[in-house]
């Protein structure tokens, strides 16, 4: 029996490229000529990756009485494939949809070859069964690992994001201007809070004006975290002026308490600095 299966596992990795091939066709099949040649590198890298990857399910069913490496196997083919196409900007979607494929043409060589050398049907239900599931693992697998590292990518974008979203930009000596622009949630709205602060004591400025002209929106929570920045600044010995402030945006800071009379309130950024006399 063992020689039998590893016969069936032989087979499949010698047919690799075969595979590979009737894969990449389906795939491909409703790909316009001139976007294949366009990504003609590309495809060749493919190629290499499901020729390995056929290979692999070959000697993993070859190798089927060692589970636990075949799986750790399976397992590390993922995790650096998935990785490998997400930075090349391949979609998870694309990806899971050849599963069927593979399914359908390793499946189709294993049969085949089954029925040629007049196999028991059981060892072929055996190995049908330990193949789908070495399938299944290295789907999961994959998804795992490019799902990881999506979300990695994610945070690291939104790190950047919020490095920018804070810009304190010095117009003169002792005068800043922070420019606030589209939604304010509120995990931005305490990150603003801390660089501002952080920029004024390194910028050594006297005054700072928050301009509001390009926030979309501000609810209570986030026109609270405004608020705390001119407190903030306050007690470093910072003087603020909110710009831009339109009247929902009023509205909301009056809805939820806060006396607009208490606050330093100009009109236009341009009107302001143009009364500071900042060039």
């Amino acid at each position: 029996m063992e020689k039998d299966i590893q016969l069936l596992g032989g087979r499949v990795s010698e047919d690799k490229e075969l595979i590979a091939q009737l894969v990449h066709e389906e795939v491909v099949k409703n790909v316009p000529a001139a976007q294949l040649e366009t990504n003609k590198a590309f495809i060749e890298t493919v190629t290499k990756t499901r020729i390995h990857f056929v290979e692999l399910i070959g000697e993993s069913i070859s190798n089927s009485c060692d589970v636990r490496k075949v799986y750790a196997d399976i397992q590390e083919w993922g995790e650096e494939t998935g990785n490998f196409f997400l930075e090349t900007g391949r979609s998870l979607e694309d990806a899971l949809a050849e599963t069927s494929l593979y399914r359908k043409h390793i499946g189709t060589v294993i049969k085949t070859e089954a029925v040629h050398k007049k196999m028991e049907l059981q060892l072929l239900f055996d190995v049908m069964e330990f193949f789908h599931s070495l399938l299944d693992h290295a789907a999961y697998s994959y998804t795992q690992a490019y799902t990881a590292s999506y979300q990695r990518k994610l945070k690291s974008a939104r790190k950047e994001f919020l490095e920018l979203s804070a810009p304190v930009v010095p117009v003169s000596d002792h005068i800043a201007v922070l420019p606030l622009v589209g939604n304010i949630e509120i995990d931005r709205a305490r990150y603003i809070l801390e660089k501002t602060l952080l920029a004024a004591n390194q910028l050594k400025i006297s005054v700072l004006i928050v301009d509001l002209s390009g926030v979309v929106r501000v609810d209570a929570m986030v026109a609270e975290q405004i608020i705390k920045i001119i407190q903030s600044l306050k007690l470093v010995g910072v003087r603020s002026i909110l710009t831009g402030i339109r009247p929902e945006i009023a509205t909301t800071l009056t809805e939820i308490g806060v006396d607009l009379k208490v606050l330093e309130v100009g009109g236009s950024l341009k009107r302001v600095l143009e009364q500071m006399k900042v060039n």
